[in-house]
């Protein structure tokens, strides 16, 4: 579901990608300064930057963060490091961040 929320972000910054880059979130080269490429932003970057620029609110943003750390724990060995097995629950809860972040980016589309 992380992946989900990752594409949906991504779909909308490259339909506005100067309303993207002209954030003060978004991710900077630190060899040149400049905004990185779509492909290097991380998704913690695309939910700053959505949030910053109005298409993500506030509740939206934060559990997207949340989210994504949880999708972190495909990664088997990062699953036993923290010893955390997601259940039925902990997916639904997460289905339901990112039917909140669809609908916060329908509105940008609209």
């Amino acid at each position: 579901m992380g992946s989900m929320l990752e594409g949906m972000i991504l779909a909308v910054l490259q339909k506005f990608p100067k309303e993207a880059n002209t954030s003060k979130a978004a991710p900077l080269d630190t060899r040149t300064g400049k905004v990185k490429y779509f492909a290097e932003w991380s998704l913690s970057d695309m939910i700053n930057v959505a949030h910053d620029v109005g298409w993500l609110d506030l509740d939206v943003k934060k559990f997207s963060h949340v989210l994504r750390e949880f999708r972190n724990l495909i990664h088997p060995y990062q699953q036993m490091l923290s010893r955390t097995f997601p259940d039925k629950d902990t997916c639904e809860i997460s289905w339901l961040v990112v039917q909140a972040a669809a609908n916060d980016l329908a509105a940008k589309l609209k």
